[in-house]
């Protein structure tokens, strides 16, 4: 048997034992051809992705292929959406692309990404636990420590953030007379004055900001004008904020015609990643950001320390609901309007 044979049966029984020897990632975008698909590495000690792979789409379609030695920690953008995250290893991977968030794009095909994503979830879900678990630990405390002046200062930092403006004066009213001259005992007062300035049944507040190109709108054009106005606290790098946004956008479309508005105030930085984070979840509603971060006039004025966070106004613009999450905002809708 001659040298080629030789060659030719080697590589089919390596093919046998390894039939996938290379990566392949699809995915459908009927509205997107001409976009670039771009596939980069994240390697370990460095934050900068670095190109791997990219492509056009054509015919509503984009397929990748290469090989890895070995699966690799990737991030994948299309056109000027992304990243979405994934591990990529030799196999077929399947994407069902969600342009208006595509963190919650679907990865099939990789077992990797598959473990990657359970892990992403599991770890939202601990935080939302520990939060309540750390909550309790700090109630705890004030209850076993009244008059400490650290409890003030826990007070006043992190806990006074959590709880309602009426337990806020309570805990207050708990310093003696000499531990109630501090500052921190007195900067509860004050906060717990301001949230009761927010609590539900009382009017809003204004807030007065610059629109995207630069128009400055206000809460008042919209608040006790006969509609129902959600409050939106918001931001682009906000994971939870993308993620409850199509939600939103959901019900903004079943009751903007039916009395409902939405404001959306943004805590971003960088205008360029708020307007496009608008444009990608196709929020249609009217914005407002002054780019502060969290020392925006919003935050101050409404005590937000963290995000997603809305305020229901009722037709007459006084506080109806605060916290709503989208299937709570759901139901409030369904109650008030239909």
């Amino acid at each position: 048997m001659n040298r080629l044979i030789w060659i030719i049966i080697a590589a089919a029984m390596l093919h046998a034992c390894n039939p996938q020897a290379e990566y392949i990632i699809r995915g459908e975008l009927p509205d997107a051809n001409g976009w670039k698909v771009v596939l980069a590495r994240i390697t370990a000690g460095s934050d900068d992705p670095v190109r791997i792979d990219s492509c056009v789409v054509k015919r509503g379609k984009f397929r990748l292929n290469g090989t890895v030695s070995y699966p690799e920690y990737c991030v994948l953008y299309v056109g000027d959406h992304g990243p979405l995250r994934l591990i990529v290893e030799n196999t077929e991977i399947d994407i069902d692309v969600n342009l208006k968030n595509i963190q919650d794009s679907k990865v099939t095909g990789s077992k990797e990404t598959d473990l990657f994503v359970e892990f992403r979830n599991k770890m939202v879900e601990f935080e939302e636990s520990a939060q309540q678990q750390r909550i309790d630990y700090m109630k705890q405390l004030v209850a076993e420590y009244p008059n400490s002046i650290f409890t003030a200062l826990m007070i006043d930092n992190i806990l006074g953030y959590y709880i309602e403006p009426e337990e806020l004066e309570s805990y207050a009213e708990g310093f003696d007379e000499v531990n109630s001259q501090s500052p921190w005992v007195q900067s509860i007062w004050e906060k717990a004055a301001s949230a009761m300035r927010l609590a539900i049944g009382k009017p809003f507040v204004d807030i007065k900001m610059p629109t995207p190109d630069g128009t400055e709108i206000a809460l008042s054009d919209y608040a006790g004008k006969d509609k129902y106005v959600l409050i939106d606290f918001w931001a682009s790098w906000c994971g939870p904020c993308r993620r409850a946004n199509p939600h939103v956008v959901k019900l903004y479309k079943k009751y903007k015609d039916k009395g409902f508005e939405i404001v959306g105030v943004s805590f971003d930085r960088a205008k360029t990643e708020w307007v496009n984070a608008i444009e990608a979840d196709a929020l249609t509603w009217p914005q407002m950001s002054d780019l502060k971060y969290w020392q925006s006039e919003g935050a101050k004025l409404y005590s937000v320390n963290s995000i997603p966070y809305t305020v229901l106004l009722d037709k007459d613009g006084t506080i109806l609901d605060k916290g709503l999450q989208p299937d709570e905002l759901e139901k409030k809708l369904a109650e008030l309007i239909e």
